[in-house]
């Protein structure tokens, strides 16, 4: 567990982007070292504060220590090495896959309520209310959990937020271009739903450019609100 001594570095260690496992591993190390040193002062006859001080002087400062520490790029986190892979290209293949899986969902849902239930569309139930709730989720939501990922991962590992705004941005376009439908009537007795990604750049439409700022704005709004906030709390002494 990590000591108040040592807190503050631990949350700089994170924020210059070292892998959470390699922060734990190295303060747990720094404490030892610490314990030992103080022991070695107090083995001489100096008093416990002065064994602390002394202790502290021959481990460095913590910017030396952070210094040392980053200078090693194997204790780096993956998002940090690679930010175009954790901030773009995974939360953007995210996207389908989470539209995929809503409407695959969907179409169970349609199946066993008329080959299992013997549901028709003269009495639906709840049927149309729930595939309804799956396709908002793949068209609306989805994007917005895929930059909000992206955007959280981003800040928690004090990455530059160049990389997620603009994962976000292809985030918003491509889930601005997701489009699904579902009938179910006597003429349709088993029900047809349909659903797609259609790029159409950089005509939107006026609902496909709506879901894109709507996306943009609720994810980065926020996000660099949080940044700002941490940084001058960073800032006071």
């Amino acid at each position: 567990m990590t000591t108040r001594r040592f807190e503050g570095l631990s949350q700089r260690l994170l924020r210059a982007g070292i892998a959470p496992r390699h922060v734990k591993r190295l303060i747990s190390e720094l404490e030892a070292h610490f314990v030992d040193l103080v022991a070695e002062q107090r083995s001489v006859g100096l008093s416990q504060a002065e064994s602390e001080s002394q202790a502290a002087v021959r481990l460095g400062t913590d910017d030396v220590l952070i210094a040392n520490i980053l200078a090693r790029p194997e204790l780096h986190s993956w998002a940090r090495q690679w930010p175009w892979l954790a901030f773009v290209l995974l939360p953007l293949l995210a996207l389908p896959l989470q539209f995929v899986l809503s409407m695959l969902a969907a179409v169970g849902v349609v199946s066993f309520s008329t080959q299992v239930l013997g549901m028709t569309a003269h009495h639906p139930g709840v049927v149309p209310w729930v595939v309804a709730g799956l396709q908002a989720y793949g068209m609306w939501i989805a994007p917005i959990a895929a930059a909000s990922a992206a955007c959280f991962l981003a800040v928690r590992s004090g990455a530059p937020l160049a990389w997620p705004i603009v994962g976000s941005a292809l985030i918003a376009l491509l889930g601005a271009a997701t489009n699904a439908s579902f009938e179910w009537s006597p003429a349709v007795p088993r029900g047809a739903l349909s659903a797609g990604i259609g790029l159409h750049f950089p005509d939107l439409g006026l609902t496909g450019s709506f879901r894109a700022i709507l996306t943009i704005l609720t994810v980065l709004v926020p996000v660099l609100w949080l940044r700002r906030r941490r940084s001058e709390l960073n800032s006071l002494p």
